[in-house]
């Protein structure tokens, strides 16, 4: 591996000059930014909404609001980075492999890399809300755009609501 240009890579991706980027953000605020990426699927009860927080200096962290729907999931996914979940609001379900876990506020799951996980919002009234907190930022500078190529697809065979019995 070239260290040269890993270091390239991850100075390239992400913004360095920090004294312009916001430092603190509140759960308690609005949407931290406009959708990176969402997925809706009523045939699968799929409904959720991703959004990055707005700490634009980062390199090897990468913070995202994740945002399901009463009732429903998001697929069932897995990527390259690690993910650190931390339940902000709601109540809910996380299927990691094949174990099931129950996600109270403040719970906190880690998901390892390539470990197919998804997460289920139990609450028919409320949105649940999850910190979570990968390595995005330096797996795709060693790996390059490689979480379009391995989410699983809302049509596809294995995106589907979260079943016990998997």
């Amino acid at each position: 591996m070239d260290v040269k240009l890993l270091c390239e890579n991850i100075s390239s991706s992400r913004h360095s000059a920090y004294a312009d980027h916001p430092i603190a953000w509140n759960a308690n605020q609005s949407d931290p930014e406009s959708c990176h990426y969402g997925n809706k699927d009523e045939r699968l009860g799929i409904d959720f909404q991703v959004s990055k927080l707005p700490f634009l200096g980062l390199q090897v962290m990468d913070p995202r609001l994740v945002t399901i729907a009463a009732g429903a999931s998001n697929e069932k996914h897995r990527h390259a980075h690690e993910s650190i979940f931390v339940l902000l609001s709601g109540q809910g379900e996380m299927i990691i492999n094949k174990h099931v876990i129950t996600l109270e506020e403040r719970s906190v799951a880690f998901v390892p890399r390539w470990v197919v996980h998804q997460t289920r919002n139990t609450s028919t009234e409320n949105p649940l809300l999850l910190l979570a907190i990968t390595d995005f930022g330096l797996t795709s500078s060693v790996l390059g755009d490689y979480d379009s190529n391995t989410r699983l697809k809302s049509s596809g065979a294995d995106a589907y609501a979260i079943n016990t019995d998997t």
